[in-house]
Parts: structure tokens; sequence; C-alpha cells
């Protein structure tokens, strides 16, 4: 009984530290925030962080590539891959998939990849490679697949289809629709406008089947 009890308030720290680390990151980037700020806003001691994440590296690993997830599930993209929908009808729900996780909810995980892209982390190549790269082989396996154009493996065509569908939807991620930039009305807009908006950015790069 004892053991249980140790093990669910070790999970309930967890928690706790990565929620706060997640809202620091989020509002002050990876740099401006220290392990001591963590530790001050969930309550605990260094040595926690260290237990539970080794360090306030490994800690931010897991925030970055929980956003990375928040937004391109993998395991939705695996079984869209793997339907027997059409090679068309997999891309569009692709696209409705990331524009709608966008869009519904203004949290700490577009924030975070928003402060990664402006000063990058030390950990970014690895969380990139970790996470980012298996998904981006299998959104530019549909892209191609939707397309009738055959790539050689020296073929850069693929990848600029591949920054035509991504490209939009980060900057949807990382922009703040209260603030008045160039880009705000857009967020007042249908969210099915913005959606055939993408798709059809995508159909223009590549020839539809």
């Amino acid at each position: 009984m004892q053991n249980r009890k140790g093990r669910a308030d070790g999970e309930e720290t967890k928690k706790r530290i990565f929620a706060a680390a997640a809202e620091l990151f989020a509002q002050r980037g990876y740099h401006n925030t220290s392990a001591k700020d963590i530790c001050s806003a969930a309550g605990v001691n260094a040595a926690a962080i260290n237990y539970h994440f080794n360090g306030k590296d490994g800690l931010y690993e897991q925030v970055f590539s929980a956003a990375i997830e928040h937004f391109l599930h993998l395991d939705f993209l695996r079984a869209l891959d793997e339907s027997h929908a059409t090679a068309q009808d997999k891309l569009d729900e692709l696209i409705e998939h990331v524009v709608a996780n966008i869009l519904e909810e203004r949290s700490w995980h577009g924030k975070v990849w928003a402060r990664e892209i402006v000063t990058p982390s030390p950990m970014i190549n690895t969380v990139l490679v970790n996470e980012a790269h298996t998904r981006a082989s299998i959104i530019k396996k549909m892209v191609m697949e939707a397309s009738d154009f055959n790539a050689t493996d020296d073929d850069v065509t693929p990848v600029y289809a591949l920054f035509t569908l991504l490209a939009p939807c980060m900057m949807l991620m990382i922009v703040n629709p209260e603030l008045p930039t160039p880009i705000q009305p857009i967020f007042s807009r249908p969210q099915s406008e913005l959606v055939a908006y993408i798709k059809s950015l995508v159909r223009n790069q590549y020839p539809a089947k």
C-alpha cells in the first residue's frame, strides 16, 4: 500500500513539474527559464527535476516533444497512412486534422513552437530527429501518393510540396490571433474556408490524381 502511494505521489509530482515547465517555456522560452524558476512554480526542489527528467534539458525535450505530438498525433498519422481511403482523401483529412488542432485551442503548445523557431534550444536537433522526421516522412508519402509525380531520391520537388502544406500551418500555430498582425483577419474566417485554402495550395503544387 505504501509503495503504491509513493508511486502515485511521484507521478503527481512529475505531472506538476511538467505543467509548470510547459507554461514557463511557453512564456519565456528555454533560454530564459531556469531550473530554479520551474522548481518555484511547481513547488519542488531541484532533485525532483533531476530524478524525473534528468535535469532541465531532459524536461524541455519532453515538453517540446509533447508540443509536436499535440499538433501532429503520430498514431493518427500512421492510422491515416494505413487506411483504405484514397490518397487525396488522406491528405484532405490530414489538413483538416492539423488546422482543427491549431485553431480549437490556443494553449502552451503553439507558444513553445514559436519560441523554438525564434530562439532555438540546444535540444532542437535531438527532438526533431526523434519526433518530427517520422511525421514528415509520413506526410511526404501522402503528398506523393496524391500526385502524379514520381520523384527521384535527389529531387526536391516533394520537399517543396511538404513546405507548401506545413508553412501556413506553422504560421497559424505561432501567430497570436489577438495581436493586430497582417494575417489577423484570417482567424475570424470560418475554419472550413481556411482548410479549403490550404488544400488548394497543396493541389496547385501537385496536380491531384
